[in-house]
């Protein structure tokens, strides 16, 4: 019988676990891994940093709506993908963060590169373990899975010594059980009572909103959200990873729950009974005071923890949130509909709406050098539903997370609650891996460009044609904006004037540099059609987002 390895066994798990492709950069620690993948026909992903190799499988997670992995060498490749790990760890994605070790009984020796990977990863992860045993490789894998996608999801870590890949099994020694027999895959549904509760306020309600988060990415149908909105005619919103989970063109969809990003969310303000599935009442929400006290606030939500934190609600539903979403749309529909209730509430959102689109547009002056919406106005032409937008952070990207729409789940993409500058490009290439025949455009300033713009080698090398339209205003735009704000001075927020369309073009890619307002749809269009990684460089003019206005209004009081 053939001899096998830990590393094969390991390999077989993330396999059976549904992982096809493993973003990675070589070394030491895990070699046994690596020529195991090969074998076992695991496509890898190698980066040019590991904290985009970590960001990659952040964005595949997003993307795909399922776990995914990176695996790093021990020590220095750990310590490089760590950078990505409070980002993930914020986002809530299922992120399985792999790295090898020297071997298990030189621990505490002084090993090679040795470091605490667990004591590091276990303040950002929803668990970390030590594989000290080959014989319970399938189990720790097990655990990981299972703990990243239940409840609200979230990264975990596995350490493997190389003495346990390198360690040799038998044939025996394989999984032994398939993963729907070592996890629930039921979904828990809300107590009725609680239903029929939630049920009676939606429909006694005036002025309903219904905002979803997080979570309900991964555990909502786009079908679910929509029949509970037409069933019931409640206005929704999207926030997080929800973004697109009901597309923003629905008439019953007004976009971003975000006030600062979108004003006719400031409208939850006067909302009478709110509907949070899986929203967070964090301080983007001032832990719940952007809701009038008077509220009647229904919470639910995959976890326990979160229900009534911060704020106290009036229904707090523990669940699977598409179940609970399927219940409240039976319960809602058995008696009748809120519709009558809320026709002028509607009315009023969609004046909002259309005040607000009025707006931006308004904005796209074509002066030189040309505003943001210069930009997004412009190549909007370009976008479709099946398009995936990823956006960076700084005053540039904060225009289209406003103007752009969100049309299907995953396919909008930001950095998330830490902003982890430079992130964009990675989540565009895991997006492109994700949906080939999808376009993808990512949106970054200067400044975030500079983080891992080295990993256009790694869109040329893998064949992935992403497309950047980078702002370009030489300048760290938001803080500057802020440092003016608060201190009428500006320090060390001022950049060189690059052209990066050449650094581009000298790794390989399709470049355009855009100067004027009517070349930005056309240097667009070239780009996405040129079938290459490809990048258009926008010299912009610098000024305050309306997320920066509104930061900045609420740490001055203005």
């Amino acid at each position: 019988m053939a001899k096998l390895t830990g590393a094969h066994l390991f390999i077989r798990c993330l396999k059976m676990e549904g992982i096809e492709k493993v973003f990675t950069i070589v070394g030491d620690t895990i070699l046994p891994l690596v020529d195991a993948a090969e074998d076992e026909g695991i496509q890898f992903i190698d980066t040019r940093h590991e904290g985009a190799a970590l960001h990659m499988a952040d964005g595949y997670a997003r993307i795909t709506g399922r776990p995914a992995a990176g695996i790093f060498t021990g020590g220095p490749g750990f310590s490089n993908a760590i950078s990505a790990l409070p980002a993930i760890y914020t986002s809530e994605s299922p992120v399985i963060f792999i790295a090898g070790a020297a071997e298990l009984p030189q621990h505490g020796m002084s090993a090679f590169q040795e470091i605490d990977q667990i004591g590091m990863t276990t303040p950002v992860t929803k668990g970390s373990w030590m594989i000290h045993d080959k014989t319970r490789i399938p189990e720790f894998v097990a655990t990981a899975f299972r703990t990243a996608a239940s409840g609200r999801p979230g990264p975990v870590h596995l350490t493997l010594p190389i003495d346990i890949q390198e360690a040799e099994i038998s044939e025996e020694e394989l999984p032994q059980y398939m993963p729907q027999e070592y996890r629930p895959t039921g979904r828990p549904q809300g107590d009725p009572t609680l239903i029929e509760q939630t049920a009676s306020l939606l429909k006694g309600a005036k002025k309903p909103v219904i905002i979803a988060g997080n979570p309900a990415r991964y555990s909502v149908d786009p079908t679910q959200l929509q029949e509970l909105a037409e069933s019931t005619g409640i206005p929704v919103f999207t926030v997080e990873q929800a973004r697109g989970l009901l597309d923003d063109e629905h008439p019953l969809c007004f976009g971003y729950a975000d006030g600062a990003l979108n004003p006719t969310a400031r409208r939850f303000r006067e909302a009478d009974v709110v509907l949070l599935l899986g929203k967070r009442l964090d301080h983007r929400y001032r832990y719940g005071g952007i809701f009038s006290d008077s509220a009647k606030v229904i919470q639910a939500d995959p976890s326990a923890a979160e229900i009534g934190r911060n704020r106290g609600v009036a229904v707090g539903i523990e669940g699977d949130l598409g179940a609970v979403v399927e219940q409240i749309t039976a319960a809602c529909k058995a008696g009748g509909s809120p519709k009558e209730n809320i026709a002028a509430w509607v009315e009023q959102l969609n004046k909002d709406a259309a005040a607000w689109d009025a707006e931006l547009r308004a904005k796209a002056d074509g002066q030189d050098p040309m505003h943001p919406l210069d930009v997004y106005t412009n190549l909007e032409q370009h976008i479709d539903e099946d398009t995936v937008l990823v956006m960076d952070g700084g005053d540039y990207v904060q225009w289209g997370r406003s103007f752009l729409k969100a049309r299907k789940p995953g396919r909008f993409q930001r950095l998330g609650p830490l902003s982890h500058l430079g992130a964009a490009v990675p989540y565009a290439m895991a997006a492109k891996l994700a949906y080939p025949e999808s376009k993808v455009v990512a949106f970054s300033g200067d400044g975030a460009f500079g983080f891992y713009s080295m990993e256009y080698d790694t869109c040329i090398r893998h064949n992935i044609n992403i497309t950047t339209v980078l702002g370009n205003d030489h300048t760290w735009g938001i803080d500057k904006t802020f440092q003016v704000a608060y201190y009428n001075r500006a320090v060390g927020t001022d950049l060189r004037p690059i052209r990066y369309d050449k650094v581009v073009e000298a790794i390989g890619g399709y470049t355009e540099h855009v100067d004027k307002p009517s070349e930005v749809g056309p240097a667009v269009g070239r780009a996405l059609a040129s079938g290459r990684p490809s990048l258009v460089d926008v010299a912009i003019r610098s000024g305050a987002s309306p997320l920066a206005d509104a930061m900045i209004a609420r740490r001055t009081g203005g």
